[in-house]
């Protein structure tokens, strides 16, 4: 089916499983590099179920870096995996979501990427790590050994082309396009642009 990000985020967290969540974006830095990518699924991770507070793995090192006077320094890396393990060790079953993994610069990815494979094999639950991306070989190579699914556009060419065909009517309707004057050679016009530039197919009705 034909997802926005969104509604994936929405259907998982109806679910029992842990989740956590990124949206990469190259033109912003925070939401390319690895470090804080990292860091931020540790964040949403820790938040306990049980309390408000955050679970015990990450106040105990605040706690050493506090008396180490270094509070507001950020985890590493290798620390940030450590308590990803640490963290799904907990849960029956934990969901990673990152959405553009093609975004994260591409000299520097190799390392989230070889973290997360790492967080897959070490921890003794359950690790489901879903990624949208392009298809590009770095990241295919790091995950070929792991049971996945890839969606092509031509499988959920149906799909597509329903959500683009009732945000246009609907569009249209609400005189959001044009005034709602939109001829119905136009209107055509405009579903085969749509479709060729999602890679979708337009059968015409």
């Amino acid at each position: 089916m034909y997802y926005h990000r969104s509604s994936v985020i929405d259907s998982l967290r109806r679910t029992p499983e842990k989740l956590a969540y990124f949206y990469c974006n190259r033109a912003e830095e925070n939401r390319r590099e690895p470090k804080g990518i990292l860091c931020t699924l540790v964040q949403q991770l820790a938040q306990s179920d049980s309390q408000a507070g955050l679970l015990t793995q990450v106040v105990d090192i605040y706690n050493d870096r506090e008396k180490n006077g270094q509070e507001s320094a950020k985890l590493s890396l290798a620390e940030s995996q450590n308590l990803l393990i640490q963290i799904t060790n907990i849960y029956p079953q934990t969901t990673i979501c990152i959405d553009a993994m093609d975004e994260v610069d591409k000299d520097t990815r190799i390392v989230l990427l070889k973290c997360l494979k790492n967080v897959i094999q070490t921890s003794r639950n359950v690790v489901k790590i879903f990624v949208t991306t392009r298809m590009d070989l770095d990241i295919l190579a790091q995950f070929e050994i792991f049971p996945k699914i890839e969606l092509q556009p031509e499988d959920n060419v149906g799909d597509i082309n329903e959500f683009i065909r009732t945000k246009i009517e609907s569009s249209i309707v609400d005189g959001l396009l044009l005034y709602g004057e939109v001829s119905i050679e136009l209107k055509e016009e405009m579903y085969n642009v749509l479709h060729q530039r999602c890679k979708g197919k337009y059968v015409a009705r």
